[in-house]
Order: C-alpha cells, then structure tokens, then sequence
C-alpha cells in the first residue's frame, strides 16, 4: 500500500465570513477536489480553519502545482500529521524535519486553536526550540531564520510542516455567482476575468469575431486563451458570435464616427441576452476609462445605455496598461493576446471615432436597424465551446 501524503491548506478571506463562513469552505473544498481529481484516492476535507488534503505521497508535488491556481487559498503546505500528540512527539518529528535540511538558523512557530493540548504556544515554542538548538547547534532566529518549523495545534492532532507555499487569494470560484465577460482576445479583457474569477465569480466567456468578413484567428486565439484561464475558473465555457454580419448592417446606415460605439452598443446586448439566457447576473469587460476612443467616460455611459438589466463590471477601469500587461505577465495571458490576430474590433473601422458619442444620436442611428432581430440571429448561431478544466490537460483544441 503507498503511503499517504498530506498537505495542509490555509485559507484567509473565506475565514472572514462569519454566517455564511461554512458555504465558502464547502465551495474552495469542492474546487480542491476538482483540481485533483484525476488522482486515485486524494481526500479534501475541511477541518477547524484549515482544509485537510490526504493523496498518495508520490502525488503531493503535483498536487502542490496546481492547487497555487485555486482561488481562495491564501498558502498551502506538506504537513506530517500526529494524532493525539504529547509534547515528547512534536520534539521528535521536529528533529526528523531538521534533519533533512541543513540550516544554520532556525525558529519555531506553533499555533494553538480549539486544541486539547495542554501546553500553550509559547511552552511548545520554548521546548521544540531548544529541543532542535541542542540537536542541530543552529541559532535561534526570530527575524530572519533560515528554516522554520511549524506546528498547529488543532483539536486532538498536531500538523508540522516547514515548507509554506503562497496561494492566489480571493474567493472560490462559483461563491459569487456567474458572469459573462466579454474576451476581445487582446491583453485586456483576459486579465479583467481572471480578476473576476478571483473575487468568487463563475465566468462564461463570449468572443465576437469578424466571420464571415474576417478570417477565424481571433476565435481561435479567444479559445486559446479560455482553455488557458481554465486552471483558474474551473467551470467555464465560450460562446462564440459571428459579429460580421451586425458590423456590416451597422455600417451600411450609421456616419463612421458613432460605428466603434455602436459596435459596442451591440455587443452589449447580445451579451446581456446570452447572460440571462444562460442564467448569468452581470457582464464585464476590460475597459480602462480613458484608454482608447470607445472608453472615455461620455462613450462608456452611450454604451451602458444599452444593457437594460444587468451590471456592467469594469475591473481594470483604474489600471493603468502596464499595471494590466504585468498582470497578463503574470497569468501567462500577455504571450498568447500579442500574437497577431483579425480582431473584429478592426473590421470596417472608420477613419474617425467620437471621444463624446451624444445619446441621442447614437439612438437615432440605431432607429434605422433591426435591433432586436440582429441580436436574436446572434444568439441563436452561437456556439459554445466547452472549456471546462481537465486536470489531465485533455481540452482539445477547437477545429476552427
């Protein structure tokens, strides 16, 4: 039988949720479990503050990998488990830690929390400490210690571990319902649902690309990206709309300087139509007030107009574009949004675009269009791609 591994993991926010505490854990405990399923016996369960996970050894490293994406976790370590400990235990396996690492300074912490250990921190910290100074001849380091060793205190068993691995923070995915957020396929808009899905959202993604007009290099950049994002968010699919057809009506009756919003005008709409068709509560995008013509804020509020119901979510709207380019840098999204693409942001683009699109002119200009009949025909031609996370790394790529 393979011995089993443990690793101990942390959570922060969620543990700031008082009432509604135990629907968070219950949430970042069943994505764990997603993430690892593909290993034969792994064990996600949560405990006081802390989430147990049980796999076999060989797999804790592999685990580790991947659990740095899941949103809600705030650090993650391989632990070594006793169950009903004395103090004559915990300086034992202090000393065989210590002993497969070399070090010259050290320190220990150990927590107490709703234990029925008898000694306190500071007895475990004074005893393990000089246990392990008198074993080792390493220094005691509050400060700056070359190594740390950890004990938690929790209930009738005690976890040691010295390895402390950061995690993404923010809430788990599907906490905080679901969004659509709109993917251009450029560096902006992935890096605004990654931030998305980091606050607890499930995110549905849509892309519009320029086909038939266009050929499918956005689309397949667009999904590109998804199936990136999805060690992120878990549980999302893409929704691809043929956007050619609406630019090409759009053009043929509006002046070119109201085509760029009016494009978005539209894009809103199908997206709010796709959001509640799909059950979604609120759309977002990676508009940056004052970054391009369209994302100024007299053509933000023309575009808000047309989305009746839902909010619109700008998460990036402070950033500024290096803030959003380190950040893609970071995800891994900025490699794949620079390779070039037929983005149908560019399709029919005018000469000129209004900074200040007057309401009543963009209204007046849509009054020659079928509104409701464009939009229905995008809708109904979507098409959706699965791009839900595979622990394996089995998604396909689309055959576009």
């Amino acid at each position: 039988m393979n011995p089993r591994g443990l690793i101990l993991a942390h959570y922060q926010e969620v543990g700031l949720k008082g009432r509604n505490r135990s629907f968070f854990e219950r949430t970042l405990a069943s994505n764990i479990h997603q993430v690892l399923s593909d290993i034969p016996g792994a064990e996600v369960t949560p405990i006081v503050g802390r989430i147990l996970i049980r796999l076999p050894q060989e797999q804790v490293w592999a685990a580790a990998g991947r659990l740095t994406h899941v949103f809600g976790l705030s650090s993650f370590s391989p632990a070594v488990e006793l169950v009903a400990p004395n103090m004559d235990a915990l300086v034992e396996q202090a000393i065989l830690m210590a002993g497969t690492v070399s070090f010259e300074s050290f320190r220990v912490s150990a927590r107490r929390g709703n234990s029925s250990f008898r000694q306190t921190s500071m007895e475990v910290n004074n005893v393990v400490g000089q246990a392990l100074k008198e074993r080792t001849g390493a220094r005691v380091d509050l400060s700056h210690p070359d190594w740390t060793c950890h004990i938690e205190l929790v209930t009738n068993r005690a976890y040691l571990y010295s390895e402390k691995i950061k995690g993404p923070g923010g809430l788990p995915v599907g906490s905080s319902g679901r969004v659509m957020a709109l993917l251009s396929g450029g560096i902006d808009s992935p890096v605004a649902a990654w931030k998305m899905a980091k606050r607890g959202a499930t995110v549905d993604f849509i892309h519009f690309h320029g086909q038939p007009y266009a050929d499918p290099s956005s689309a397949r950049q667009a999904a590109q990206l998804v199936r990136h994002l999805a060690p992120w968010t878990l549980r999302s699919r893409l929704f691809l709309i043929q956007f050619g057809d609406v630019q090409a009506e759009i053009v043929t009756s509006a002046a070119q300087e109201l085509r760029v919003v009016l494009y978005r005008r539209f894009m809103m709409r199908i997206a709010e139509a796709l959001a509640h068709q799909e059950g979604a509560e609120g759309l977002v995008t990676g508009e940056c007030l004052g970054q391009v013509a369209s994302q100024t804020l007299p053509n933000l509020r023309v575009i808000d107009d047309a989305v009746e119901a839902l909010p619109i979510l700008r998460p990036l709207v402070g950033d500024d574009k290096l803030e959003i380019e380190q950040t893609g840098k970071h995800i891994g999204t900025y490699d794949i949004s620079i390779q070039p693409h037929q983005d149908c942001c560019v399709l029919f683009v005018p000469k000129r675009v209004t900074t200040a699109a007057k309401l009543e002119d963009v209204r007046a200009a849509e009054s020659l269009l079928d509104i409701q009949a464009l939009v229905g025909k995008a809708v109904a031609n979507a098409e959706i791609v699965d791009a839900r996370y595979r622990p394996e790394g089995a998604l396909a790529p689309p055959d576009y």
